[in-house]
């Protein structure tokens, strides 16, 4: 009697998570032929039934759920496994999968193709998005984020530390006036970031060290940081951003810095993967590129 193997495993998987054997045959660069084959095979040697499939859809069975919960673990380990005797001895090999905020998606597309220059071997697939991703559930190895690190599941490596700046249109200011202290924002049109913990609530701290905090209110709520700065700079309203994603429209005069004299909390930018465990080969090796090309030192763990 023959054993289902990992390569059949693998492909039930992609099958699972793409929906179909057309996009699981693309993500794999096989044959759709050879796709259906292989999860076939796999089901006569189970002898049981992973896949429902019709003319219109495919679903998966209860008992092909919990069996692709199992493959993706087993396949984790045994994909650490071959690492751990690759480590200092060949190139990374296989494919990496990240995600972003949008906004850092021209810093992160420059370490992309420098990534791919370095090693050839390797595959990248990138989804930028303003959306927080469960890395685990969609088999993301690595996301870049920004903001503090609260998921016990996942290991971080800070890559950089952000200022916050508070800022509007000038056009704005010219018709609603220029708030002196953070309570004058209490009058203000707040434009809130919907997907940071409380998009409702700011804490300033004064020269003195005082901390302050401001419950804002408007009419506007979205849920990428882009948008915003477009509703900014539309003379929408108030919002703070990383210093790093304005600078420019505050040089070019589209955007003016608020209560310089008053500070917000820091923003760290994260490089966050799954696992209790030291970050494979290949995660690793994209993490120490992004530290070194953002100045910090060190290695991933």
């Amino acid at each position: 009697m023959t054993r289902p193997n990992l390569e059949q495993m693998s492909v039930f998987v992609a099958v699972a998570e793409a929906g179909s054997f057309t996009a699981a045959a693309d993500r794999l660069g096989m044959a759709k032929s050879a796709v259906s084959q292989a999860v076939s095979a796999l089901e006569r040697e189970l002898g049981v039934q992973l896949l429902q499939r019709s003319t219109r859809k495919l679903a998966i069975t209860e008992t092909g759920a919990v069996f692709c919960h199992d493959c993706i673990e087993l396949l984790a380990r045994a994909a650490a496994a071959v690492d751990r005797v690759r480590t200092g001895k060949a190139q990374p090999t296989g494919v990496l999968r990240i995600t972003s905020v949008v906004d850092s998606a021209p810093m992160v597309a420059e370490w992309i193709a420098e990534y791919c220059a370095r090693y050839p071997a390797m595959r990248i697939e990138y989804l930028p998005t303003d959306q927080k991703i469960d890395l685990i559930a969609e088999r993301f190895d690595l996301a870049l984020r920004i903001g503090s690190m609260q998921d016990s599941s996942l290991r971080a490596v800070k890559l950089g530390e952000l200022e916050t700046w508070l800022v509007a249109a000038p056009d704005y200011l010219a018709r609603r006036g220029t708030p002196r202290t953070p309570q004058d924002l209490v009058s203000h049109e707040w434009i809130a970031l919907t997907v940071v913990p409380t998009p409702w609530t700011r804490v300033f701290e004064s020269p003195s060290g005082r901390q302050e905090r401001v419950r804002l209110s408007g009419a506007i709520s979205v849920s990428a940081a882009a948008a915003m700065r477009s509703l900014v700079v539309a003379g929408a309203g108030i919002a703070a951003f990383p210093d790093s994603m304005v600078r420019a429209d505050l040089a070019a005069g589209r955007m003016k810095r608020l209560l310089t004299d008053h500070r917000l909390p820091k923003l760290f930018l994260y490089a966050v993967y799954p696992g209790s465990r030291a970050a494979p080969a290949k995660t690793r090796s994209f993490i120490d590129l992004a530290k070194t090309r953002l100045g910090m030192p060190g290695t991933a763990g």
